[in-house]
């Protein structure tokens, strides 16, 4: 089994855009600048030389060969039966690779995964869990399942569909999130003991789905847990890498939009539902954290 090693070259980080995707390999597939299905190989591996970060997220599933891959200063082995997943804030090197090694990547942006309607309740697990270990070991049998997702994506890519195009893929791919979610929670069966970090992380989690509608101050969430503001917010961005307020914010913006898309209500009506002072007020705070307006996001 030939293999490819590749010694240390800068140390700068490279961030690999979906546009750069689009242009760089050959067998892809691209929705806009958003979503890009690409088949990787040896000779097309996008970190080869140097280390590199993607500009948005992506899932690599192995299908051939080996590889062994640093991801955040962690070396580890990939096999066909893994699924491999890179954060945006992920720093990743290809230490070798045999000649023979081929898997898909699934690469999209963070303005797409923010239109994805998941709760906190199912996200929440799937970001620990690649946070702390990045591969997931799956199936030959859940491997096809996720692979028929990601390639019915690439079939309607290049379907010429227009009108509901961007509804059809995003539901393909929040199945596909879902599934892996229903293969994480079913590895999750001895769940590790936990430190005192998480474990205040697990608990506002828990206040947030239930308070995010009504309470967006960082206080409120420490004193219900009996902390002080400066240690819980050091503790969730110890477990997390987010602060706090962060997640509140995404909660908040999480909760607008399934409002928008789905209630039926007014935006007058969300804004006073999400405990807005005025509609103006809540305007402006969506678009700081969305790039567009409520009334935009609601009838595209």
């Amino acid at each position: 089994m030939a293999l490819r090693t590749y010694t240390p070259g800068s140390r700068r980080v490279d961030k690999i855009s979906i546009q750069r995707i689009k242009r760089a390999l050959h067998d892809v597939s691209y929705f806009s600048d958003d979503l890009a299905f690409a088949a990787l190989t040896a000779e097309t591996n996008p970190t080869e030389h140097a280390s590199k970060s993607i500009d948005g997220s992506a899932v690599i599933i192995m299908m051939t060969g080996e590889a062994t891959l640093q991801i955040n200063l962690k070396s580890y082995t990939i096999r066909p039966g893994s699924i491999v997943f890179f954060s945006p804030e992920s720093i990743i090197r290809t230490e070798r690779i045999t000649a023979n090694a081929t898997g898909y990547m699934l690469a999209y942006s963070r303005s797409f995964i923010n239109d994805i309607q998941v709760g906190l309740s199912t996200s929440l697990p799937i970001y620990m869990l690649f946070r702390k270990s990045p591969v997931l070991k799956v199936t030959r049998e859940e491997t096809a399942e996720i692979l028929q997702l990601f390639q019915l994506m690439k079939k309607l890519m290049h379907s010429g569909k227009q009108r509901y195009l961007h509804e059809m893929v995003r539901s393909l791919f929040t199945t596909a999130f879902y599934l892996i979610a229903e293969i994480n929670s079913r590895s999750q069966e001895q769940p590790a003991k936990q430190g005192r970090c998480e474990v205040i992380f697990d608990e506002f989690m828990a206040l947030l789905e239930q308070h995010c509608r009504s309470e967006r101050n960082v206080g409120f969430y420490a004193d219900r847990l009996g902390l002080t503001p400066k240690y819980f917010s050091a503790a969730i961005k110890e477990v997390s890498g987010k602060t706090a307020a962060r997640w509140i914010d995404e909660a908040v913006i999480l909760e607008a939009k399934t409002l928008l898309k789905y209630s039926g209500k007014s935006i007058r009506e969300i804004a006073e539902a999400l405990h807005f002072s005025t509609q103006s007020f809540f305007g402006k705070y969506f678009k700081q954290h969305t790039g567009e307006s409520p009334s935009r996001y609601k009838h595209k």
